[in-house]
């Protein structure tokens, strides 16, 4: 069953992304309010790398962590895939890097695509759902 969406969603409109990412070299910020983890991560999209394959939607994605993890990765930089007609996502690669923004040493990288996973209500993950599936609105009714 589709998930329902809320307005209580605290996002820039598309079109301030679209403006927004030539400012942030491409990345702007995505925020969940009901998100528990979203302040231990910064999460950002970059519109400008929003794809249709198919019946899929991706998208690049920057989680910028609050405190290193135990390898040392300060940032990550990955693929998402969204399935828009079934409310689920899965990862296409994944970097980790030594610095926040994706910089520095690279020190973990991940090129399988991962197993379809739902989207979960209220989170981050649902607020790149959202923005990557709007993107081809029109699609979708077809």
């Amino acid at each position: 069953m589709p998930i329902a969406r809320k307005p209580s969603v605290r996002l820039l409109p598309l079109a301030l992304l679209l403006a927004a990412s030539c400012a942030q070299a491409g990345w702007v910020p995505v925020v969940r309010d009901a998100d528990t983890k979203s302040t231990a991560v910064s999460t950002y999209m970059d519109p400008k790398s929003l794809s249709r394959k198919g019946d899929y939607v991706s998208v690049r994605v920057l989680i910028n962590f609050s405190e290193r993890s135990e390898e040392g990765i300060a940032s990550a930089i990955g693929i998402d895939e969204f399935d828009c007609m079934n409310d689920r996502l899965r990862s296409r690669s994944s970097a980790g890097y030594a610095e926040p923004f994706g910089k520095g040493r690279l020190i973990r990288e991940f090129q399988s695509v991962g197993a379809w996973t739902r989207i979960i209500e209220g989170t981050v993950t649902e607020a790149l759902f959202e923005n990557a599936c709007d993107f081809y609105p029109q699609w979708w009714s077809e």
